[in-house]
């Protein structure tokens, strides 16, 4: 599982508090799944839902309010974590943590972890860098 690395922050305590949060529980959703922990998996899935809420609005507010350039594509890319949540939590609900639900699942939790937030979010963070240099 990726883990979180100083590397990766944008420099906004706040979202990188939430950032080092989503690991921390997608690395326990990982577990819990190989567990087939129904709870577990049901607070990751729900954390998952209030996370893309919150954090995503206010990730987007940041990007609007510095002028950020990539900030349209920014937004489709949290649309898809939204559509692809929501068909792991679909598939969940009707067929449980099968074998396949959780190679796609860790699939996507790395594949996020890498590409969006070590790559997406850390250009973000360049930006905000160098606009308050």
């Amino acid at each position: 599982m990726v883990q979180w690395e100083s590397r990766l922050e944008l420099g906004v305590p706040e979202i990188d508090a939430q950032h080092r949060e989503l690991f921390v529980r997608l690395a326990g959703f990982d577990e819990a799944l190989a567990r087939g922990d129904r709870p577990a998996i049901g607070r990751t899935f729900a954390f998952l839902r209030e996370y893309a809420l919150v954090h995503f609005e206010q990730e987007e507010r940041l990007m609007q309010q510095a002028g950020y350039p990539r900030l349209d594509a920014h937004r489709i890319l949290h649309l898809g974590f939204v559509e692809r949540l929501r068909a792991l939590a679909d598939d969940y609900a009707a067929n449980g943590a099968h074998a396949f639900l959780r190679l796609r699942a860790r699939n996507w939790i790395v594949v996020w972890l890498v590409d969006h937030v070590g790559g997406e979010d850390v250009a973000l963070g360049r930006f905000l860098r160098s606009r308050a240099a």
